[in-house]
């Protein structure tokens, strides 16, 4: 294969970057990887994020596979702490791109589990490109496997992927950002299921410490958080903060705002007062819960007091803070 001129290159990030536009989250990573196919050709992929554990492996924390089954990651389980080729990658604060030739690499009886594995699956030579974050630990990186055994991995192709990786990583950034609206979010930010930042708008951090303090740790969910999220799709409120998250490709995207009066209201008032504000009048309001119209007047007057307003349009408004 000839080494990619300048006028492809370009060409070729300018498309990353309209697929990162234009693609939802769940299919953005397939689609790169088919832009970049017909000049890196690749049977198989896994892209993720995960951390070194000295000794034992890498400990995955989020991973997309293209072409793979997950039957790929259940077995490399047990054989990952022989994967020497992964630990090279690791820990590494610049971004580094190699290519193995994973029969030669692998070679001696003492790895001939892994050698087995990558066999089984198809990984007879292999592009990887990572770097680590020095703030959490977290490697982010992109294996590219080949089946046939001869095609080996070229030194002008570990340079292509080495020139591409930052695009590719750039590419799926901006996509999972764009997802992040809804909701009347002040700051927002993508994690994985260990809580490792993958993204965060300005101003996120300084939300956390009116709830945290100094207990906010850099690229970190906070702990209760954390927790809180795992556990159930309810809003998080805090002292000084309501969270909400999304579960999308096994990442929380998870929004913040400040606490406002409408988050004080009992369920019962949140829900007169929704009615209320679509344009019901109290007797309709009454009839669609089942009380009487005396009780939902009582029910509504003890949410504008709640809320300081005296009408409906105040009412919207101070629900619209709380949505």
């Amino acid at each position: 294969m000839r080494e990619a001129r300048l006028d492809d290159f370009s060409a070729l990030v300018l498309k990353l970057y309209r697929t990162s536009a234009e693609t939802e989250l769940e299919t953005c990573q397939d689609a790169a990887l088919e832009v970049i196919k017909p000049l890196l050709p690749f049977d198989t992929c896994m892209w993720g994020t995960a951390t070194y554990l000295n000794g034992q492996g890498i400990d995955i924390h989020s991973i997309h596979l293209h072409n793979e089954p997950q039957a790929m990651i259940e077995e490399y389980e047990p054989v990952k702490h022989l994967d020497t080729a992964a630990s090279a990658m690791a820990g590494l604060p610049q971004l580094t791109t190699r290519g193995f030739h994973n029969p030669s690499y692998f070679a001696g009886p003492e790895r001939s589990e892994l050698r087995d594995y990558l066999h089984r699956f198809g990984h007879q030579n292999s592009f990887i490109t990572a770097y680590t974050d020095q703030r959490t630990g977290a490697t982010q990186w992109l294996t590219l496997f080949r089946a046939d055994a001869e095609q080996h991995c070229r030194p002008e192709e570990v340079r292509l992927l080495h020139q591409l990786a930052p695009h590719l990583m750039q590419g799926l950034h901006h996509n999972r950002a764009m997802h992040l609206g809804g909701w009347n979010a002040r700051a927002a930010a993508v994690a994985d299921a260990r809580g490792l930042l993958c993204h965060a708008t300005p101003g996120w951090e300084e939300m956390l410490r009116t709830e945290w303090g100094a207990a906010v740790r850099p690229g970190r969910l906070p702990a209760p958080l954390l927790d809180w999220l795992r556990a159930t799709d309810a809003p998080f409120m805090g002292r000084t903060l309501a969270a909400r998250r999304q579960v999308r490709k096994d990442l929380l995207f998870v929004r913040l705002r400040p606490l406002c009066p409408a988050d004080g209201l009992a369920p019962r008032q949140r829900e007169v007062a929704g009615l209320m504000a679509q344009g019901l009048t109290h007797k309709q309001a009454a009839q669609r819960l089942g009380l009487s119209p005396a009780t939902v007047r009582n029910q509504i007057q003890a949410v504008y007091d709640r809320l300081g307003v005296g009408n409906v349009a105040g009412l919207v408004k101070a629900l619209r803070q709380a949505d």
